[in-house]
């Protein structure tokens, strides 16, 4: 060959362009990022990397920063070369050739990453096992291992190329392991979650080096001040992008955090008391009804584990974006009075760009100002807010489905499991989930006791067989009855602790059945008035039902709801009052002619209305807002978590008894004057005759028949529910029981019901094993339905009905709509034709927001189906935001013969479905 190996070598190019960047260059530059990020971490984030490879941390952070810098080596192949023309001839003229053959067979540079390293990496002391391992993981660098299939083409390539391509490649590796004074560990075999901190800081750290901005081409990778100057760059980068330096909080006091509770609660002082002298991570579990200061209790456990044990954050994962929605000012509060300086948080789900207090976060930072002292409180870096890349920030609130995404094998799911490494992971609600969702939760729980984190389980309603299950998943041997409800109990290396709990608040409610046709009920709702009152319904249908049944009214608008509540008050409706300016023609109710004011609130409206309604019910039905003589909120489960409302008399439909709960949560949940009607807490049952759950009420469809006919069991006679003291005999009563006992007219669909029951269980809990990585073992495993999953390569918000299954939540698929109005020959978002919508061509950013705004996602049949099957138009298709988003014409009817349906969006009522 003509020239040197280190020419051929340099000859080879990374990022193309005048000038070039050399494949050195990014490898060393990658390395410099990893290196810089390593250092950012808390200590024991190190230490962590230090035990997976039996390194001292400073040989640690060497090792891991040298295999992140080999995550390109790959491009060292003629496949890849040839891409660039002018690159190729360099490369060419430097001695390295190949037969041109191969450009029939375009093969991922990861592939051969992963082909190059178990060899490279064996002939320098690795075991087989993890040479082979690290180069599986190394390839995934762009979201997924090779497969068989690829890996093939790949060996057939390298039959294909001339000259020292092994020379060069081996070149590349040793100037990389010299330059950073890389040892060797040795060991036969490295635990998965070695595996995936090396697999994900790759990923994180490539997207930072490929940065032009931030890592300027042409630079020579071969001078001495090289690597020092990537690192200065890397630092500099990561200040640009608000990857802060970790600083431990100061120790506070309890009341030091929430200085608006007078003194801790016995949940909130037997916390402290568990996590006292704690060496190393924790599951903490806690059973107990609303009202006991539950989120307070998990987020000064968070600061008492950060402090105790170097986590380098928090997240906290809830059941719906309502609810993350509701507990992110909350959070952010806590932060500011926690920490010193700037705190990065984001809000993690599909829709947390139409939150305006995040909106307003973003705003707040200025990336190319970070690191100059000029931020300070909560802020949320625009880098960290891309989907795939939130979960890095050391904060978070969000829904669960974020962080179960980590355990299925979506492309670069384990990046978010490394932003929940060596974190504290709050998981509240977990009483709301299906089985196929709790079994990924199980394999979430596995993953995230490997990654050195603590995880707080919070819960209201717990039967006692997920207890175990979840106990189980933290590494509990055996588990045993728990003592009283409610409880705290800590989970660690020293076993099971657990702390009974007197309950914070006991309360007696008065257990009324009556008739669940619209009319009948609706006569009641308005006989019970004056009151606050709440009727919370199983389907959106029947809600749209109940709410027309109560009377016609004039529409209520936003303006006119603040004319006729005044601009007193505080909290929730501070926001409707600014929301008043942009938005004061918004119907948000009806005014019925006695001044009752109805309200409706369900998720078939589109985003920014239902967030409106969201904010008027919590405002009205919650705590200060102007509280209405006479008001009614009808809803569906939307209302029945984490929401503060708090309704003088309540209404519900039967639902699984845990639900009967949390909804009965919502009685008198404040201290204040009611009605005298209402002085003591009422709750009216919706119970159908014969315990008749199909149609017209479809209650079936939303809940599994055995557990409605149970729950009707359960609280057959009852005249009262006492809470919290009623509430785990009932759990057992309902999910832990056989058909037995029930009487002959319903005895053969109990037996029908359970044997569905437990069929469904038991797919669901096999689907969630198969396609999660339900065990470590599984992280790079290609053979098994995980592994099948992943040659999919979903996507983490695809949303095609025939793989939306494969995601967190098994379940009718649904599709995200924008509903649009047909004038004339155009498209508009509003009746009046005043806002166009454009199908084709560019959208700026602002259009493209205010169609995200208008997104609704719809389940029923055939929707979904067939407005996949069609792509998004062209112009959505470039933006982010709205490729999942399809258009949705008002009045199409979709559906034929007797099934046939029209879609109609009504400014009261939402999406409404009408026949014919």
């Amino acid at each position: 060959m003509n020239g040197t190996i280190p020419e051929a070598a340099l000859a080879l190019w990374a990022k193309s362009g005048t000038p070039y960047h050399p494949l050195l260059a990014h490898m060393l530059d990658t390395a410099a990022v990893a290196w810089a990020i390593l250092r950012r971490e808390p200590s024991r984030t190190l230490y962590l990397y230090a035990q997976d490879w039996s390194l001292s941390e400073e040989e640690a952070l060497s090792w891991a920063s040298f295999l992140v810098g080999l995550h390109d080596l790959g491009k060292a192949s003629p496949i890849f070369q040839l891409a660039w023309e002018e690159g190729a001839r360099r490369v060419r003229g430097a001695g390295l050739e190949w037969d041109e053959d191969l450009k029939a067979h375009w093969v991922a540079h990861g592939v051969f990453t992963d082909l190059f390293l178990r060899r490279l990496l064996g002939e320098r002391g690795l075991s087989k096992v993890v040479a082979g391992d690290l180069a599986t993981a190394l390839g995934a660098h762009h979201g997924f291992p090779a497969t068989a299939e690829e890996k093939k083409q790949g060996r057939l390539h390298l039959r294909l190329e001339a000259g020292p391509w092994w020379e060069v490649r081996a070149w590349l590796l040793d100037v990389l392991a010299r330059t950073l004074g890389v040892v060797y560990p040795k060991m036969e075999n490295a635990r998965p979650e070695a595996i995936l901190r090396v697999m994900a800081l790759a990923s994180f750290a490539d997207w930072v080096a490929s940065d032009p901005a931030l890592f300027p081409y042409g630079r020579d990778p071969l001078t001495p001040t090289y690597w020092p100057e990537a690192l200065e760059l890397a630092q500099k980068g990561l200040d640009r992008l608000g990857w802060r330096p970790y600083r431990p909080p100061e120790a506070k006091g309890f009341q030091e955090l929430f200085p608006y509770i007078p003194r801790p609660n016995p949940l909130q002082e037997a916390v402290p008391a568990l996590l006292q002298g704690v060496e190393e991570p924790v599951l903490l579990l806690v059973e107990a009804p609303m009202g006991m200061g539950k989120t307070e209790a998990a987020l000064y456990a968070h600061h008492l584990l950060q402090r105790a044990l170097d986590h380098r954050g928090l997240y906290v994962a809830l059941p719906t974006q309502a609810t993350g929605n509701g507990l992110f000012p909350r959070v952010r509060a806590f932060l500011e009075r926690a920490s010193a300086g700037a705190v990065e948080l984001q809000l993690q789900h599909g829709s947390a760009l139409l939150n305006p207090e995040y909106g307003a976060l973003l705003e707040k930072i200025h990336p190319e100002r970070v690191g100059e002292g000029e931020e300070e409180g909560v802020v949320a870096s625009a880098w960290f807010s891309a989907r795939k890349r939130a979960m890095l920030s050391p904060h978070g609130v969000g829904t669960l489905d974020q962080a179960l995404l980590g355990v299925l094998r979506v492309k670069h799911h384990f990046i978010r499991l490394w932003g929940l490494m060596n974190r504290v992971v709050v998981l509240d609600e977990v009483h709301a989930y299906d089985v196929y969702t709790s079994g990924l939760l199980e394999a979430l729980l596995r993953w995230l006791r490997a990654l050195g984190s603590s995880a707080i389980v919070m819960t209201a309603t717990l039967p006692p067989s997920r207890r175990k299950v979840l106990l189980s998943a933290w590494g509990a041997k055996e588990v045993a009855a728990l003592g009283s409800y409610p409880r705290v109990a800590l989970l660690g290396s020293g076993g099971l602790r657990v702390e009974a709990l007197p309950p914070a608040r006991r309360v007696e409610v008065a257990l009324e059945r009556v008739p669940v046709e619209e009319e009948a009920l609706a006569a009641r709702l308005l006989a019970s008035l004056p009151g606050a009152l709440g009727a919370v319904v199983n389907t959106v249908d029947r809600a749209q039902r109940l709410y027309q049944a109560l009377g016609q009214g004039r529409p209520l608008t936003l303006e006119g709801l603040v004319e006729r509540l005044g601009s007193g008050g505080q909290g929730p409706w501070q926001e409707v009052l600014e929301a008043k300016a942009e938005k004061a023609h918004w119907v948000v109710g009806k005014e019925l002619q006695d001044g009752t004011l109805v309200l409706l609130l369900h998720a078939r409206f589109p985003a920014e209305e239902r967030a409106l309604r969201e904010s008027v019910a919590l405002a009205l039905f919650g705590k200060g807002g102007p509280r209405p003589e006479r008001a009614i909120l009808v809803a569906t489960q939307v209302a029945e978590q984490s929401l503060d409302l708090d309704f003088d008399l309540l209404y519900t439909d039967l639902a699984p008894v845990d639900l009967v709960f949390q909804r009965a949560g919502r009685l008198h949940r404040h201290e204040r004057g009611r009605p005298e009607a209402h002085a003591h807490p009422r709750l009216l049952l919706g119970v159908p005759e014969g315990l008749s759950f199909g149609e017209p009420l479809y209650w079936s469809r939303v809940y599994e028949d055995f557990i409605l006919l149970a729950t009707g069991k359960a609280l057959e006679g009852r005249a009262t529910l006492r809470i919290p003291e009623d509430l785990e005999a009932l759990l057992e009563a309902v999910y832990e029981a056989g058909p037995e006992g029930f009487p002959e007219p319903l005895r053969k669909r109990a037996e029908e019901g359970f044997r569905r029951l437990e069929e469904r269980r038991k797919k669901e809990e096999e689907t969630a094993r198969n396609l999660s990585l339900s065990q470590l073992e599984k992280l790079l495993a290609l053979g098994d339905s995980a592994g099948m999953a992943a040659e999919l390569g979903l996507e983490d918000d695809e949303e095609k009905p025939e793989t939306q299954r494969l995601l967190t939540r098994l379940g009718d698929p649904s599709v995200a709509v924008v509903p649009l109005f047909r004038v004339g020959e155009g498209l508009f978002l509003d009746r009046e034709g005043r806002h166009p919508v454009r199908l084709r061509g560019e959208i700026g950013r602002e259009e493209a927001e205010a169609l995200f705004r208008r997104a609704v996602r719809l389940s029923r049949f055939p929707i979904p189906r067939d407005l996949s099957q069609k792509e998004p138009p062209s112009a959505w298709k470039k933006v982010g935001l709205l490729r999942g988003l399809r258009p949705l014409e008002v009045g199409r009817t979709f559906g034929k013969g007797k099934g046939i349906f029209r879609v109609e969006l009504d400014p009261e009522l939402g999406v409404v479905y009408l026949r014919g």
